[in-house]
């Protein structure tokens, strides 16, 4: 087993030294950032004007956060425009048909934030539930691209 030492982003630049694609930076906030270079980053870009997080009872839990930014009308636009999928949270079906496992205990994301881009809106939901959020996007050979996020 490797050891390393050194602060995170070093240890992380240590790790990942032989990923020449691999861009590993920390924010003036504190936050880290990796991020493959090659990984098109167009809709962390999109900005939404205006983002409410649902307070309920089935509100709570980080995906509900997500669920509340990925379903705003810009996004859902966006997606759309551009053909990424899985397009079946848009249509109601899929992964978003049935609340996510931590709908309902646990803490709620509250607060209602005003042009944003999705990156800071998922930002934003780690001041209540700290650790990382991830951005997958994946093409296959006909060019269909979806993209994937999660909290962890």
């Amino acid at each position: 087993m490797a050891s390393h030492s050194g602060s995170p982003v070093e240890v992380l630049r240590e790790m990942f030294a032989d990923n020449p694609k691999m861009r590993i930076i920390q924010d003036s906030d504190g936050k880290i950032r990796m991020v493959e270079t090659d990984t098109p980053t167009d809709i962390l870009e999109v900005k939404i004007r205006h983002l409410s997080f649902p307070d309920g009872p089935v509100s709570h839990g980080p995906r509900m956060a997500l669920r509340a930014i990925l379903m705003t009308p810009e996004v859902i636009a966006f997606r759309r425009a551009h053909g990424i999928g899985p397009l079946d949270e848009l249509r109601g079906g899929g992964s978003f048909a049935i609340l996510p496992g931590d709908s309902s205990s646990g803490p709620i994301v509250s607060g209602e934030l005003d042009d944003v881009t999705v990156a800071q809106a998922l930002d934003y939901v780690l001041r209540t539930f700290p650790g990382f959020w991830f951005y997958e996007s994946c093409q296959d050979p006909a060019g269909t691209r979806a993209v994937v996020f999660n909290f962890f």
